[in-house]
């Protein structure tokens, strides 16, 4: 019975913790800034699909709202891993060839 018990609370606060917990503003901006120097080098996707990542990446709890807004804003767009759901990297784009120039 003390297994059973034991087992449910390990389950219960593995599941509480914040390895599934969206990342933040602060993660999000700090894991950018990274990434984007050394990992990403295909060619950046347009800027519709870049809020579609974003969308989807909140959609999905893998950032909070504060971040999916900074992302729109600056250009940052999550990369997520196919097999496992995570973020793999976090790539930018260059703003100011997306907007309107006249």
């Amino acid at each position: 019975m003390k297994l059973k018990l034991f087992a449910a609370v390990g389950l219960l606060s593995l599941l509480s913790s914040d390895a599934f917990a969206a990342m933040t503003l602060e993660q999000y901006r700090a894991r950018a800034e990274q990434d984007s120097m050394v990992r990403c080098y295909a060619r950046p996707p347009s800027y519709e699909r870049v809020k579609f990542y974003i969308d989807y990446a909140y959609q999905q709890g893998l950032i909070t709202e504060r971040a999916s807004y900074w992302g729109k804003a600056f250009g940052y767009y999550p990369v997520i891993d196919y097999y496992d759901g995570t973020i793999a990297v976090i790539c930018g784009i260059n703003l100011d060839s997306y907007t309107n120039k006249n």
